[in-house]
């Protein structure tokens, strides 16, 4: 399911966003929502109890149960929380009736038990079952409202201490991106001269290498690794009659002799094409990886630049991701 369609915010979706069963750009929308809009915040809060109590009560199916001690137990708060429900159930199963049925079969002494505490014979043990059934109610009432105003402010600070941290953050790459902008510009508009000298330079190709034809009427674009807080994904139109496209793939260091990138498409995880083998240069002071993928190749939408590096014995690990939309 996902959130950036038409969808119904239910319990079941709220469920399996504790149990980390949603994507990540849906869970990043789960994660917005429920800091923006007090009524989801609280409806989301309500699932989680559910989801507590049936943990607790042992109700949950075994995927579900293990998804949860896996996913869920994972924070100290939660695991607080899951310890105070656990034990506020076991001191409600565990009370003790004021008679005793002990000739009965267990079904029906608990039945007896009940009902004698609820109907006493004598006016005194009604005077007292009266009294300790409002008392029973008054303390439990309080208990349970005392814990959830408890787990209310702990939730509330722990989302507020979140929502500072993720708008300081914001605020920290939109002042780096704004710094780095017209650097960015001047390297691309670099990359675009070289491009075009290079393909002056190129005599006529041969007929089986194709990368001096790419760099003919190629666009560029400096891509940075992708994440789950990335901002809006980075967008290229393709020109009419352009050849190929240029990107920049910048690195967080330089750990490996040769690099190779793969285009996949992300509806059906498919590799498209594959680079050759490529050493990093410097782009804007930070290693990067320049590609040229073939412009024949590409369509409208958006498509995933796989980075990996290459070993000198043999072998390969993927070290950043990558995300462009093409617009023609």
């Amino acid at each position: 399911m996902s959130l950036s369609h038409d969808f119904s915010l239910d319990d079941e979706l709220f469920v399996r966003y504790l149990l980390g069963q949603l994507a990540d750009e849906d869970a990043e929308r789960v994660d917005e929502l429920s800091i923006a809009d007090d009524e989801i915040a609280w409806r989301l809060r309500a699932a989680e109890d559910d989801l507590v109590d049936a943990y607790v009560r042992g109700t949950l199916d075994e995927m579900s149960r293990a998804r949860f001690e896996r996913i869920y137990l994972v924070t100290p708060r939660r695991r607080d929380k899951v310890r105070f429900a656990q034990s506020l159930i076991r001191s409600v199963d565990t009370a003790p009736l004021p008679v005793a049925a002990a000739a009965a079969t267990p079904a029906k002494a608990g039945a007896a038990r009940w009902y004698e505490w609820l109907f006493p014979t004598s006016s005194a043990g009604w005077t007292l079952a009266a009294v300790g059934a409002l008392l029973a109610v008054v303390c439990g009432g309080l208990l349970m409202q005392a814990a959830h105003l408890r787990d209310d402010l702990s939730t509330a600070q722990t989302e507020r201490a979140a929502a500072d941290s993720r708008a300081q953050e914001l605020q920290q790459r939109l002042d780096t991106q704004k710094g780095a902008a017209l650097e960015s510009s001047r390297e691309l508009e670099r990359m675009r001269g070289l491009l075009a000298d290079a393909a002056q330079r190129t005599e006529t190709p041969a007929p089986q290498p194709a990368r001096p034809s790419l760099l003919t009427g190629a666009v560029a674009l400096l891509l940075s690794p992708q994440t789950r807080s990335s901002g809006s994904m980075p967008s290229i139109a393709l020109r009419p009659g352009a050849d190929g496209v240029a990107f920049a793939l910048l690195l967080e260091s330089d750990d490996f002799p040769r690099y190779q990138v793969a285009l996949k498409d992300p509806s059906n995880s498919q590799i498209i094409w594959r680079s050759e083998r490529l050493a990093a240069t410097p782009v804007n002071h930070a290693p990067a990886v320049s590609v040229v993928v073939p412009a024949r190749l590409l369509k409208a939408q958006h498509y995933a630049l796989e980075l990996s590096g290459v070993h000198p014995a043999g072998g390969a690990d993927v070290v950043g991701s990558y995300v462009v939309r093409i617009v023609q």
